[in-house]
């Protein structure tokens, strides 16, 4: 039987002005009443095999939008994680009738657009198109290949996606999350590396097919240029014979929340800024009684913008940052509180103590009435905005039937919201603000450890690596140094006295970029000059630069020349040498060695490298000295580059023939094609 419901409020926003009342401009304008907005309709019936269809008509526009979405408790990947997301990317890549080309081009033609994921098929196409598109769609659900050799694509895009962000800051801290938090035991500890990708195979695809995909586990949403009787036509027609399926039921341990502060940190050499979160977990399910009460105070404390006390503290006030911000985040299984910023380094800890300053002062209630209005008219703007489209009205309609919410949940929204009192707000504070019991969860150099080490109830920081796996510091001999480090490498690059008695030196490298070859071309005399040539494509690209003792020439590909200051050179010449480490302890350069760290499973000495207050780290295998893996961080940027494939020249010197460059996520490889030495 039809089913209709109406979701409406009073259309007009009613208000009165006093026409000559005194306007009193010293004072910011308090905020009006929440608008009353008129909200459009949806329609929804179920089928027998128990899959439920919601319907939005808009017929403003000749376009329709279909989305198949299936609901189930989250799964724990383990081993495999990653599986999701390649399933997802792979089920829309050929069925047993089409090819991934065939149905990209039939797609195409007709100026649709059509995609996948883990929990959904959809669909965007003009109404005349529609019947096509389901066509489309249900060869896919029905019919799905996995074809093997698109799968191979997938993992070979993942893989390239995990090393880019081994260095991603957002990344990392993820990773820590889900490693200290949720645990290997819990869906949200999954954390993707390599040998989970490759440990997914087309087998475990077809095994989540068949498990999760069925129609009493999905709704079915369309939006736009067609009617209730369209919509149940195509329903009947092309899912009415999709047969029912067993609902998976799964339980996970429950999470808990830390006890006292629990720093956690993953080190990024040479960062200038710290990547900073303090987290933690909360019982706080999607439409939960409270829910308006607790966003409303996060939205004082943080989720505000430059209203927010976080934003006004530590970026107008302190300096620590150029935003900071927080939310809450309810969830059926595990719900979550999180205020996060990146910040100066040398104010990590002082950020985290502000964070926690702000939300004590939540908890005194110390915040004006103005905040509590302007929270409140913020969420009733935000509420009506979205009121605009026509797709928010369907994912209403989903949100109300995949939580059980009451059909009146959103008409009464602004009803609710203005109803809401400042002590309601005050006992969601109470209940889920707690700055004394919280992860701190920093990404950022090792210096900041001392000071974060006092803010740790038992002052034992957890080290993590970017995987979120525990960094294992090994003991290293008394005998061993920076220098002697250095010497090992040296020795393994062919020995000082064959390094000291290099004239000149010339690589030529290769790299692609974005379809791209370029060349480089680096000439040196040690410690009187460098050229540097950048081509692509036959022109130069780069400028080349010119280092003499006592003055430097920095010439472009135009024939610019530029006369540096004699004071500038000597900062510039160690550039000039092929092998740095031979002149270690001249032109102000110092090193420091800080232990022993593994680098991707190899154990490595690290030394601090220091030259006009600039620093830089720099790792060398323990076993064969040779160097592996350098980070260096200049004007707020880190790049760290990975060195391999060593070869012996013709000269007697080793030299790495690979070099693997990260900065700003972004990954490069560059290959020596030609070495010469003299």
């Amino acid at each position: 039987m039809k089913k209709i419901f109406s979701i409406l409020t009073l259309a007009a926003l009613l208000f009165s002005v006093e026409s000559f009342a005194q306007l009193d401009r010293s004072k910011a304008p308090e905020p009006g009443p929440a608008p009353k907005v008129e909200m459009g309709s949806y329609e929804k019936f179920t089928l027998k095999n128990g899959l439920k269809v919601i319907v939005v008509e808009n017929s403003k526009r000749p376009v329709v939008t279909a989305s198949l979405n299936f609901y189930r408790d989250p799964v724990l990947e383990g081993d495999k994680a990653g599986l999701l997301s390649i399933y997802g990317d792979l089920w829309s890549k050929g069925t047993k009738k089409r090819s991934a080309e065939e149905i990209n081009e039939e797609v195409d033609f007709i100026g649709a657009s059509f995609g996948t994921s883990s929990t959904s098929i959809y669909f965007y196409s003009l109404s005349k198109y529609t019947d096509k598109m389901m066509q489309i769609m249900t060869d896919v659900l029905y019919h799905p290949a996995f074809p093997k050799a698109e799968m191979d694509k997938l993992k070979t895009q993942y893989l390239s996606f995990i090393e880019s962000s081994k260095t991603d800051p957002d990344a990392i801290k993820g990773n820590m999350e889900a490693a200290v938090i949720y645990g290997p035991e819990h869906p949200y500890g999954d954390i993707v590396t390599e040998s989970t990708i490759n440990n997914i195979t087309v087998d475990d695809c077809k095994a989540y097919y068949k498990k999760y995909i069925m129609p009493n586990q999905a709704i079915l949403i369309f939006v736009g240029d067609i009617t209730l009787d369209q919509a149940k036509a195509l329903s009947e027609k092309y899912f009415g014979k999709w047969k029912m399926g067993k609902p998976v039921e799964v339980s996970y341990p429950e999470v808990s929340k830390p006890e006292g502060i629990n720093v956690v940190f993953s080190a990024k050499d040479g960062a200038v800024q710290s990547s900073i979160e303090m987290a933690y977990p909360i019982d706080l399910k999607p439409g939960a009684e409270d829910l308006f009460a607790v966003s409303i105070a996060n939205y004082i404390y943080g989720g505000g913008g430059f209203s927010a006390k976080l934003m006004k503290n530590l970026r107008e006030d302190k300096g620590y940052t150029y935003g900071a911000y927080s939310s809450v985040s309810p969830d059926l299984l595990s719900g979550s509180f999180s205020a996060a910023g990146e910040v100066n380094a040398n104010a990590t800890d002082s950020s985290f103590i502000e964070m926690a300053y702000e939300m004590r002062n939540m908890l005194k209630g110390d915040y004006d009435d103005m905040d509590f209005k302007r929270a409140k008219a913020a969420y009733a703007g935000s509420f009506s905005r979205s009121l605009e489209q026509p797709s928010t009205i369907a994912d209403y309609a989903y949100t109300i039937e995949r939580y059980g919410l009451p059909e009146d949940y959103f008409t009464t929204y602004l009803q609710r919201l203005d109803a809401l009192t400042r002590e309601e707000v005050q006992a969601a504070v109470e209940k889920y603000f707690d700055p004394d019991n919280a992860y701190y969860f920093v990404v950022g150099d090792p210096s900041v450890l001392e000071g974060l080490a006092k803010l740790d109830s038992d002052g034992e920081i957890v080290e993590l690596d970017y995987k979120g796996e525990p960094v294992v510091r090994k003991e290293i001999s008394g005998d061993v140094t920076a220098e002697s480090v250095i010497e090992s490498y040296l020795n393994y690059m062919g020995g000082r006295s064959l390094i000291e008695n290099i004239k000149s030196f010339s690589t030529e490298e290769e790299l692609e970029f974005q379809g791209v070859k370029q060349i480089t071309t680096i000439t040196t005399e040690p410690g009187k000059s460098l050229k540097m040539t950048q081509s692509a494509m036959g022109n130069t690209v780069m400028a080349d630069y010119n280092a003499l003792t006592g003055t430097a020439i920095i010439s472009s590909p135009q024939g610019t020349q530029f006369l540096t200051k004699p004071e500038e050179v000597e900062p510039f010449l160690p550039q000039t040498y092929p092998v740095l480490e031979a002149v270690i302890g001249q032109f102000g350069i110092t090193a420091e060695l800080e232990g022993m760290e593994s680098v991707d499973g190899t154990d490595a000495y690290k030394v601090k490298f220091t030259q006009n207050g600039m620093s830089s780290y720099t790792f060398y295998d323990a076993a064969t000295g040779a160097k592996i893996k350098e980070t260096v961080t200049a004007e707020g940027m880190t790049q760290e580059t990975v060195y391999s494939n060593y070869q012996k020249t013709s000269y007697g010197l080793m030299f790495p023939m690979k070099r693997v460059v990260s900065v700003m996520g972004t990954k490069l490889t560059t290959k020596v094609t030609k070495v010469e030495v003299k």
